[in-house]
């Protein structure tokens, strides 16, 4: 168990690293990033190896209880991950203990991921095999085979073959040659031999959640690498629109171990990236791949080494609340990993986020089209669309949005609603457009106020009297933050603004 838990820490330091660089190189080449990526699995890889095969020279201390008298057997430390404890209460103690039943549901977690990957492989050459050689293609192509299969939805790649789907012989020139562009570069940087290694990683830390979301990135980074190759020669917002349509086109998940060149799951962010003028572009350089294998290396011979020891507690209490507490993180770990692992979880909100600030509805438009997102999904600390669109002023967007269907009334927690959002910032023109629109002056969020009290207390005079022309109830009171009632006039009065005290009482607001 001590061998386990020390290749656990090894494993967290590693990808948290990954993690961590990543964050620091945001705005380097995606190839940068995804050499980083495939490093810190090459590392895991190795790490079971190195640990086993090198003499140890640094210990880690961990505690154990202290037995306060002669036990007639053996005592059994046993760690119960929280998803087998019932399965371990109804098994025959004298056949099987708990550590029994996490090895076998670890065995089994192994077995049916590397089963799935193998499955997957067969179904590609499969595909491949049943699949017509498309001659023109494959003469651009190089001595890469290239193939129409009416299996497959997207252009994908394994190995030295790409599969293209069959409607694409009728796609113009452009279009071909950008989907040839964009395969032709993952067979180019191998991307398709990382990705098995990367998979078998995963499948022994299949218990980790930050295996499973380090594979979802390596993924990314390998396909906005890819896009740079494409963008190299080809219009960012034709080549954009090609993807939107190939996603959009997409009736069921292709699920084999292939690089796809369109899919649902990351495209939001993808086309972020291409869309974005200032990103740095091309592929990663001799030195980026040099430091990348030295600093596996690195990681690997500083961590492979450490093993953790054993150290007596003096304190029973102690050493029950460390026990206590490696069984609950244990526990979570493992619960937390298995949802990690069959979840498919890819967050939009960044993409959408940004388009709304910027008031871009064409991009908008190509967000929406190719995702289930609604148009009243809330983001959580920044709110719907159309809140976002109203608080910077982006009348344009926010005139589209609603012509869509979006909700003018529809409240964010934390974050108010659109009309709020717009009172706070003066955006009158907007504020004009969400009341025609059905926008309900005197709706109240918890936490936010309403529009009226919001623009009074921020000094907004223009939004006080916009407002109050619609009939908003200027004595309209509400309970903040667990010890006050708020008002427009005193909130207008606690920010020291005279003349919107004035406006309000004229209107009929009193004490």
């Amino acid at each position: 168990m001590d061998a386990v838990v020390a290749v656990a820490l090894k494993s967290t330091l590693i990808l948290a690293g990954a993690f961590a660089v990543a964050m620091l190189a945001r705005r380097a080449r995606a190839a940068v990033r995804h050499a980083i990526f495939a490093a810190a699995f090459l590392a895991l890889l190795l790490l079971p190896i190195a640990s086993s095969r090198l003499a140890p020279r640094v210990e880690l201390p961990v505690f154990k209880a202290e037995a306060s008298a002669p036990m007639q057997a053996p005592a059994q430390a046993v760690i119960q991950p929280a998803i087998v404890t019932t399965a371990v209460a109804q098994l025959p103690a004298t056949r099987w203990s708990a550590a029994d039943v996490a090895i076998a549901i670890y065995a089994t977690g192994v077995l049916s991921i590397l089963l799935m990957l193998a499955a997957g492989v067969w179904r590609l050459h499969r595909w491949a095999s049943d699949a017509d050689v498309w001659p023109e293609a494959t003469r651009l192509a190089g001595d890469v085979r290239v193939a129409l299969s009416d299996r497959v939805q997207s252009p994908l790649t394994f190995g030295r073959t790409i599969l293209l789907p069959a409607a694409a012989r009728h796609w113009s020139n452009d279009e071909v040659t950008r989907a040839l562009k964009h395969e032709l570069e993952h067979v180019r940087r191998g991307d398709w031999k990382l990705q098995l290694l990367a998979r078998l990683a995963c499948a022994v830390y299949w218990p980790h959640p930050l295996v499973w979301a380090a594979w979802r990135r390596l993924s990314l980074e390998a396909e906005r690498a890819c896009d740079d190759a494409v963008l190299s020669g080809s219009d960012a917002s034709i080549y954009a629109a090609q993807l939107v349509t190939l996603a959009r086109d997409l009736v069921r998940r292709q699920r084999v171990p292939a690089m796809a060149m369109a899919s649902r799951s990351q495209l939001a962010r993808r086309i972020d990236s291409i869309l974005d003028p200032a990103r740095s572009r091309g592929p990663v350089g001799m030195g980026a791949r040099v430091v990348a294998s030295a600093a596996v290396l690195v990681v690997v011979l500083a961590f492979g080494p450490v093993r953790l020891v054993a150290a007596v507690s003096e304190s029973s209490a102690v050493s029950d609340a460390i026990a206590d507490g490696v069984s609950g993180g244990v526990s979570g770990g493992v619960s937390d990993g298995v949802s990690g692992a069959l979840a498919d979880i890819e967050t939009y909100a960044e993409a959408f986020i940004h388009a709304a600030e910027k008031g871009d509805i064409e991009k908008l438009d190509r967000l929406f089209s190719a995702t289930r997102i609604g148009l009243d999904t809330a983001f959580v600390g920044d709110g719907t669309v159309l809140l976002i669109a109203a608080r910077e002023g982006r009348f344009d967007a926010v005139r589209w949005l609603l012509d869509r269907g979006a909700d003018p009334n529809a409240p964010s927690l934390g974050d108010g609603n659109p009309l709020i959002a717009a009172a706070e910032g003066e955006k009158l023109e907007v504020m004009q457009l969400l009341l025609e629109r059905g926008a309900r002056v005197d709706d109240v969020v918890p936490g936010d106020e309403n529009a009226l009290i919001t623009a009074s207390g921020e000094g907004n005079e223009e939004a006080v009297r916009l407002l109050i022309r619609h009939g908003a109830n200027v004595n309209a009171r509400v309970w903040a933050d667990g010890r006050e009632w708020r008002t427009p006039l005193n909130r207008a009065r606690a920010g020291g603004y005279r003349n919107i005290e004035r406006i309000l009482i004229d209107a009929g607001a009193r004490d």
